[in-house]
């Protein structure tokens, strides 16, 4: 397996993640209402990190629609913020701002990463 500095990035990203969804897990949040609902959400974004670990296109442009609009969203929703929504959305913000260094758009966009973006 090739060695990069962005892998240890994108496992970086990959962390804040499941944080972000153990934050749902936390008592008094009504976000999870299925145990199947929160799965298929775990599943998708592991998905998500084994493409990117990959060096998807596709991966890096879904993670940063996903994790820029929550954060846009917890902004736009205005004040005052409650814990968890500052946190979540301050772990999402970290998502975008970790697949958007140097070494991490050079490993996915790079010109020798062509193929295997597809």
């Amino acid at each position: 397996m090739e060695t990069s500095p962005a892998r240890p990035l994108i496992v970086t990203c990959g962390v804040a993640m499941a944080l972000f969804d153990l934050g749902a897990l936390l008592p008094g949040n009504p976000v999870v209402t299925s145990v199947g609902g929160f799965v298929a959400a775990a599943a998708v974004q592991a998905l998500i990190i084994w493409r990117l670990l990959h060096g998807s296109g596709l991966a890096w442009t879904v993670l940063v629609l996903l994790s820029g609009s929550y954060t846009a969203m917890s902004v736009l929703v205005g004040g005052p913020w409650e814990t968890t929504l500052v946190l979540s959305g301050l772990l999402a913000l970290l998502q975008v701002v970790l697949v958007c260094t140097p070494p991490v758009l050079a490993y996915v966009f790079g010109e020798d990463n062509a193929v295997a973006s597809h």
